[in-house]
């Protein structure tokens, strides 16, 4: 993920990672439709908490991987 050159008046920024803490860009907020995460594969139904706020590119990657090894969310560290 880069860092975008020109901003909307509404800030993209999401607060922080609810995992790891760090602020990231949300592609969603500036272009609907088109954010970095779409380029990744998805995390089963299971694995989705819709209270939830977005992971950062780091640890959605992580998610996506435990995930494909078939790990239960339980191993966070």
């Amino acid at each position: 993920m880069s860092p975008s050159s020109t901003r909307s008046e509404r800030s993209a920024r999401c607060p922080r990672c609810p995992r790891c803490g760090t602020a990231f860009d949300c592609g969603m907020q500036m272009t609907p439709g088109q954010c970095w995460c779409r380029a990744l594969p998805p995390l089963p139904a299971e694995r989705l908490d819709p209270k939830s706020r977005c992971l950062c590119p780091e640890c959605l990657a992580a998610e996506i991987a435990r995930a494909a090894r078939g790990e239960t969310g339980d191993e966070r560290g």
